[in-house]
């Protein structure tokens, strides 16, 4: 057992100075016991350290220390004392070659090799394992700091090691990235690793990406992959915006450089591919709906920059994300007319899937004002069939007359705006095809008796270039004029002025509700007119003046004897 080190100090019992006798009637004051036994820890832990580095003897003292790491729930400030002194240890070790096995290694050195291996994976899978995670913040950070430092020091020792130590499965760096994958509780050390690591160097970004490929593609050949881990590898993976631009911006290395010009760390394709690779292996993992929308949300912006080809693959998952229905595929349907506006993707059947997501549905949702600014932007281009335009009009028109006002008062601004873009498409305002038209009415005063023609429109024909709405008239929206909101029927009278004004700025007709409409009526500071109320209070409700029930009465009468 290794004697004390006193350090020259001496070690017998100090007297007590009796010719200085304390005067002040106090009781001298005493050192905290709390602060005087954490410096004894720290010395003591301080202590095993030098020892581990002053001769392999005393390498059992890393058991030691390993104890402490592993008491974190009891004594974490004696805990991280402890995983700090053995960071310093294993690095100073690997640093040292202490964990290689040369070719003239003893049989007995190298079972010492093999011993200290064992305990780096031990001291790496308590942090892993115990700290990533942890309800401690700053202990989780801890932990992270710690193992991404053993991480440079295995990456820096030569190409042949390093290589391994960023591939290898039980590596320290696999480790730590199966860490994040799985622990529940790790958002910030997810974080963390991105903002301070992944961003930073390209070889970590290039591993990680790597790492998420190689433990998805793993756990889905076994089945046992869990939903949170997939949300785990999107929440990590979605974080990750540099996409370097040109293999020059491949310069920012943590661990060593590879000596090899030829190495994939320097192919910006290779930097592509592997991150192709990890997202597909995502896409092909079992997806709940709030997964598809997390990846949707960011298609374009995270996802797409890697796919510089293989975009069909990509695609692929977009027609799937929007079979799904509901606001996913309206996601989907934005990623595919990106795909399309910035990279010539071939989609003929994109106008087909808008078409159909116009329902009632959509003109009650919560993400109505989300799926208007995207129609615009859909249907925002000057060639598109006239045929095509006004099937999107007339559909709108029809579902207008069993909408709520707030998204009235932007169907006909677009109509508007829409009429203006494509003038083939003006002359449906002029159709008398319906008795709600004054010409129609006027012209045939014996409607009623005579008939009417019927509307080629077709609202179950679900291809917009079949539909017969570039025949047809948009006699809903002058239905419209009479509205019982004012606003909408005053709003919806623009169409049958001169087209004089300028395209309406949509954005000012979007986010309407009953309670918006309900709030600007009853802000007026004045009012122009005193509305007139003509309101009677009845002397009877279910009886009649002469006795007994009348209508509504009777009607009340059975409904109770019926209940």
């Amino acid at each position: 057992m290794p004697g004390l080190i006193t350090n020259g100090l001496a070690v017998g019992k100090r007297k007590r100075d009796d010719a200085v006798p304390n005067t002040n009637g106090t009781k001298p004051r005493k050192a905290p016991k709390t602060a005087a036994k954490t410096d004894n820890t720290q010395t003591k832990i301080l202590l095993l350290e030098e020892q581990i580095l002053e001769s392999r003897t005393h390498y059992n003292n890393i058991v030691e220390l390993q104890s402490l790491v592993n008491n974190v729930t009891q004594k974490p400030k004696t805990a991280t004392l402890a995983a700090v002194a053995l960071c310093r240890v294993f690095c100073r070790l690997i640093a040292g070659e202490a964990l290689v096995k040369h070719n003239n290694t003893s049989e007995a050195d190298a079972q010492v090799v093999q011993w200290l291996k064992a305990r780096l994976r031990d001291y790496v899978d308590s942090l892993a394992t115990n700290w990533i995670g942890s309800p401690d913040a700053s202990q989780e950070s801890t932990a992270l700091t710690l193992l991404m430092r053993i991480v440079k020091e295995e990456t820096s020792q030569g190409s042949k090691r390093s290589e391994q130590a960023w591939r290898t499965e039980r590596s320290t760096f696999n480790m730590l990235v199966e860490a994040l994958l799985e622990k529940t509780e790790a958002e910030g050390a997810r974080q963390e690793f991105v903002e301070k690591y992944v961003e930073e160097h390209d070889d970590i970004r290039f591993y990680t990406f790597s790492a998420v490929r190689q433990y998805l593609k793993a756990h889905a050949e076994d089945e046992e992959i869990d939903d949170n881990v997939v949300g785990h590898a999107i929440e990590l993976l979605s974080q990750i915006e540099g996409v370097p631009g040109s293999a020059e911006q491949l310069e920012d290395w943590y661990g060593e450089p590879p000596a090899e010009k030829k190495h994939q760390l320097f192919s910006l394709n290779a930097h592509r591919k592997v991150a192709q690779e990890a997202w597909l292996a995502i896409f092909r993992s079992p997806l709940t709906r709030d997964h598809r929308k997390a990846i949707l949300n960011i298609a374009t912006t995270r996802i797409l920059p890697w796919f510089a080809t293989r975009i069909e693959l990509l695609t692929d998952f977009l027609t799937d994300s929007f079979n799904e229905g509901g606001s996913l595929s309206l996601l989907a349907l934005s990623s595919i007319f990106h795909l399309m506006t910035q990279r010539n993707l071939d989609y003929p059947d994109f106008y087909t899937k808008l078409y159909s997501l116009l329902d009632d549905d959509v003109m009650h949702s919560k993400h109505r004002s989300r799926f208007f600014r995207l129609l615009d932007t859909f249907m925002s281009s000057t060639h598109l069939p006239a045929a095509m335009v006004a099937s999107f009009i007339k559909r709108l028109a029809r579902l207008s007359l069993q909408a709520p006002p707030g998204a009235i008062v932007w169907v006909v601004p677009w109509v508007y705006n829409m009429l203006k873009q494509h003038p083939a498409c003006t002359f449906m305002l002029h159709r008398p095809y319906h008795p709600a038209h004054s010409i129609y009415t006027q012209a045939n005063p014996k409607w009623s008796d005579e008939g009417m023609p019927n509307d080629t429109f077709s609202m179950s024909e679900s291809d917009p270039s079949h539909t017969g709405a570039i025949d047809s008239s948009l006699w809903e929206l002058q239905t419209l004029e009479s509205h019982y909101h004012p606003n909408v029927a005053t709003l919806a009278k623009i169409l049958s002025e001169q087209f004089t004004k300028r395209d309406y700025q949509l954005e000012d007709f979007l986010d309407h509700s009953y309670a918006t409409l309900v709030d600007a009526e009853l802000g007026r500071v004045e009012m122009k007119k005193t509305p007139v109320v003509e309101w009677e209070i009845p002397k009877r409700i279910v009886t009649e003046e002469g006795g007994g029930l009348n209508r509504l009465g009777g009607l009340l009468e059975n409904a109770i004897a019926l209940s």
